[in-house]
């Protein structure tokens, strides 16, 4: 029983831990929501932010980038995109092409959440075109490329926790993507 009850501790207190430090380096300056609660300005850490030079596009939700002279795989975090290297699914082509558009041979910068590396050893970030202002869903929508995919209907929301830092706005973009049959929710309408 005194096992039992200090393995529920031990989790109370990991889980307390991610949740914390999930939020450091933010700063709330308003405390306005929206009808789906999400905090309408947040500074953000700017520190946080690695700045990166997008060398190759491995497919729509994973780059190749430049980081201080070295080369790393990286994963969009919160999002998938349908398949396009060793396999083919619907709109993968597409998705692919539009990440190389957006991304090719730009800089970028990379925020990392709680996870550093995924099981194939690639970096883990949420993709910044630009150093946001603020963490706001204009912000959000308008900057953070992982976003972008899911606003526009080339990818589906896809989280692993402890990666959820911004779930909240992903959702809501999905939501309005699928709601408006952009992009691959076109396909899973026929």
């Amino acid at each position: 029983m005194v096992m039992i009850l200090k393995k529920i501790f031990l989790t109370i207190i990991i889980i307390t831990a991610i949740i914390i430090s999930s939020y450091l380096g933010f700063k709330s300056t308003t405390n306005n929501s929206d009808d789906t609660g999400i905090t309408d300005t947040v500074l953000p850490d700017v520190s946080r932010l690695e700045e990166a030079y997008v060398k190759r596009v491995v497919d729509g939700d994973t780059i190749i980038a430049t980081i201080n002279n070295e080369d790393y795989r990286v994963r969009f975090i919160g999002i998938n995109t349908p398949e396009s290297t060793t396999k083919i699914e619907e709109y993968g082509k597409e998705a692919s092409k539009y990440t190389t558009d957006m991304l090719l041979y730009k800089t970028v910068y990379l925020e990392k959440d709680v996870s550093n590396t995924d099981k194939y050893d690639r970096l883990l970030r949420y993709i910044w075109l630009e150093i946001p202002n603020e963490i706001s869903k204009e912000e959000i929508t308008s900057k953070m490329f992982n976003a972008i995919l899911l606003k526009n209907g080339y990818a589906t929301l896809y989280t692993f926790p402890p990666d959820v830092k911004y779930v909240t706005y992903l959702k809501s973009l999905e939501r309005e993507a699928r709601e408006s049959n952009k992009g691959l929710w076109q396909l899973k309408k026929n």
